[in-house]
């Protein structure tokens, strides 16, 4: 990798030569190619990571144009995954990355997950997080998960071992159809941009304060606040963890 490029990271103490050849050295799996994708893409892009996976089988539409920038007009009706890799390649040409052109599933998931060292959610669907989050568990993978709604966002880590998983969270009540979500971009670009600080702090072994805590962001008055998550030792996920 080109020491120009990562310049203004490379003076930071907690990065460094050391720090950014473990940003190189790591992987991240991306699952959704649309508004926290897109900022979250070219974050972790930014950043140097080595190896980048991104899975979405959708296309582009029209209305995703307000918030999705890794898309453009003339990316309408395209896979939302070859639009990625044509941009994303343009930006970074030195690192690999990785395009799944389908949705994850629950016949996927751990194949799709596996072999990765950390993997970030930007989806909108609750069953999708949760087919994400037990193959995570079920691998041992920490799992990212960003969640926008209007001008709200929030923001928590699983931690293998460690953390209650997003099942703790939402526990066994699945909807069958996620509702159409509103969103904004400046708010949808905050939690992208946050959940890629969260995979800089576990590639760089620093303190993450969404380890087991819903972070909670209110974009009209700017507040931020935090909710601790317990373990739940009787969660069908991951109760079995200690």
């Amino acid at each position: 990798m080109s020491g120009g490029r990562y310049e203004r990271q490379l003076s930071l103490s907690e990065i460094g030569v050391s720090g950014q050849a473990r940003l190189g050295a790591s992987s991240a799996l991306v699952v959704g190619c649309g508004g926290l994708g897109s900022t979250l893409l070219f974050n972790l892009c930014g950043m140097g990571i080595g190896r980048i996976g991104f899975c979405d089988g959708d296309v582009v539409s029209e209305s995703n144009l307000n918030r999705q920038f890794l898309h453009t007009p003339a990316d309408i009706g395209r896979s939302k995954t070859q639009s990625a890799y044509e941009k994303l390649s343009a930006f970074a040409p030195e690192l690999t990355l990785e395009p799944f052109d389908f949705f994850v599933s629950q016949q996927n998931a751990v194949s799709l997950v596996s072999g990765f060292d950390l993997v970030l959610l930007a989806v909108d669907s609750v069953p999708a997080r949760m087919i994400v989050n037990n193959a995570c568990v079920s691998k041992g993978i920490p799992l990212i998960d960003g969640g926008v709604n209007g001008f709200h966002g929030s923001l928590i880590t699983y931690r293998p071992n460690r953390t209650s998983c997003l099942s703790c969270f939402y526990g066994e009540t699945k909807p069958s159809k996620d509702p159409i979500i509103s969103s904004f971009a400046p708010v949808v670009s905050v939690i992208a941009s946050l959940e890629a600080q969260c995979a800089a702090n576990i590639f760089l072994d620093l303190f993450n304060p969404t380890d087991g805590r819903l972070l909670l962001f209110d974009g009209l008055s700017m507040k931020t606040e935090f909710v601790s998550l317990s373990k739940n030792p009787h969660c069908p996920v991951c109760g079995s963890q200690h």
